[in-house]
């Protein structure tokens, strides 16, 4: 057996799925389900997908190219384009393979054998980071995740702060098992647990994904009951908890094994690698539609980060917020590029997504999505404005006719004293402005008490009073005319200046 194959399933469990093709005239077709073969497969295996929304991308590990490299590789095909060896440090290994990448395309985790970055095992997980499509800055993950034994087919959740990847390290249930480690607040990885019984079981355990909604978790086993080799399973994950367990009954599993079933947001299609007789190689890949379970619609926000004055792209930072907690979910980044950002935002929240670069002011959006709302895209472009002379809109709320801060306040507040105390030697002004509804004198006043009360706040949280302004304008400055309802609420807003 090659050592290639130790990267996909180590040798017992790949000699058991094999073993079950001879049984592939019992495949029988749901007739609702089309799995079709896709076209960028070889004569070799090609398995692990991996689909990246923003560029249009399915990365996927294949052993084609023999001639150059006899190991496992990581390639790459946008758009359905030729596949190409992805660029960079990732593949410097006998084997690289089974990668998943973060939604804003900007940081990859991925298995490899004998990499150059150094290994604790047999095969490890190690982070790369994108530069302009070479994927560089490759090291090793540590014995948090890691272990002597096989570590590989990693999976990250769409918010980037869950890893689920299997091993068969001692202590397990099976053969292999499926195992969790959740990001820390410093952005390291948490030790790695197993994810236990509701999962794993006296077989083995492959392939782990979770869907962009983050809930709806596929995986694979050879667990008995299932059609034979390896069978995609689902399950419901939330918050490091499995429940729901069953087996995919229509149309996907066959006598031969099925495994890496990965899903795409807001859409009917899911990928999947089989063995199955009438491929071009040993795996190949295949698409299906429509997916068989779908995970729940979810709301898409892309865009592009630029310089307000220049409007040269930037790469930002990219930060999502659940306005009610306050608590941040999640940090993505913009392409330094194209400035190009996507993030995937599931219903029943209420959030703000906050771009922020060194040498500008950040800027904050709210975006509502409600539970149970349709699955949609929205395209939202950022404009940072440069420190010097600049201002920034800030993500404030009240109530109606009412100058008292909501709590839905908190988080933006937060990050005006994180940017105060970061610039000791900034002085801002705090505006605060309202529509033409009403009388105007009494807008006016209105706007002054909505700007003195978040002046107070930064001062109650340790900011000089000496550095901060607040005046209020009424409606003597809209952005735009009170035409409308959305015109309005434009014009309703508190901003921060940066004063001499």
């Amino acid at each position: 057996m090659k050592a290639a194959q130790l990267l996909l399933i180590p040798l017992l469990v790949l000699l058991l799925g094999l073993a079950q093709t001879s049984r592939a005239q019992r495949l029988q077709a749901h007739p609702k389900v089309k799995i079709s073969p896709l076209t960028i497969n070889s004569e070799a295996d090609d398995f692990a997908p991996c689909f990246l929304p923003v560029t249009n991308t399915l990365f996927f590990t294949s052993e084609r190219d023999a001639g150059w490299h006899s190991g496992q590789q990581i390639y790459a095909s946008e758009s359905w384009s030729a596949p190409e060896r992805v660029a960079g440090e990732v593949n410097d290994a006998t084997h690289s393979g089974a990668a998943t990448l973060t939604l804003d395309g900007q940081r990859m985790i991925f298995a490899a054998f004998e990499h150059s970055a150094g290994s604790r095992g047999r095969t490890d997980l190690y982070s790369a980071r994108n530069h302009g499509g070479r994927w560089e800055e490759v090291h090793n993950l540590g014995p948090a995740i890691n272990s002597p034994a096989w570590d590989s087919q990693p999976w990250l959740s769409p918010d980037g702060q869950w890893l689920f990847f299997v091993s068969d390290r001692p202590g397990g249930y099976g053969g292999t098992d499926i195992y969790v480690a959740r990001r820390n607040v410093d952005g390291s990885w948490g030790i790695a647990q197993n994810a236990g019984p509701q999962i794993n079981s006296a077989a083995d355990e492959m392939s782990p994904s979770l869907a962009p909604d983050g809930k709806t978790f596929y995986f694979a086993s050879n667990r008995p009951g299932g059609a034979g080799g390896f069978d995609i399973y689902t399950a419901t994950f939330s918050n490091g908890k499995f429940q729901d367990v069953r087996r995919v009954t229509a149309g996907i599993n066959s006598p031969a094994d099925e495994l890496f079933f990965v899903a795409l947001p807001n859409s009917n299609t899911a990928y999947f690698a089989s063995n199955r007789p009438g491929g071009m190689g040993g795996y190949d890949l295949y698409s299906a539609i429509p997916n068989p379970v779908p995970p729940a619609p979810v709301r898409i926000v892309r865009g592009i980060v630029r310089d307000k004055k220049s409007k040269q792209p930037l790469g930002a930072k990219i930060i999502i917020t659940d306005l009610k907690t306050g608590q941040k979910l999640s940090e993505f980044a913009s392409d330094p590029v194209t400035g190009m950002y996507y993030v995937v935002l599931p219903a029943g929240r209420d959030y703000a997504i906050t771009a922020e670069h060194p040498g500008y002011l950040f800027f904050s959006e709210r975006f509502t999505v409600p539970k149970g709302a349709e699955g949609k895209e929205v395209r939202y472009d950022i404009e940072l404005s440069p420190l010097q002379g600049g201002f920034t809109r800030l993500l404030i709320f009240f109530d109606f006719d009412k100058a008292e801060l909501k709590p839905e306040s908190r988080a933006e507040l937060q990050r005006v004293v994180a940017f105060l105390k970061a610039h000791p030697q900034i002085r801002i002004r705090i505006e605060g402005h309202t529509d033409d509804v009403g009388d105007e004198q009494y807008n006016l006043e209105l706007s002054k008490r909505r700007a003195e009360a978040v002046r107070r706040y930064l001062i109650d949280h340790g900011i000089d009073p000496s550095r901060i302004e607040a005046v209020g304008y009424g409606e003597t400055r809209p952005l735009v005319p009170n035409t409308s309802e959305a015109a309005r609420a434009k014009n309703r807003r508190v901003e921060m200046h940066i004063i001499p």
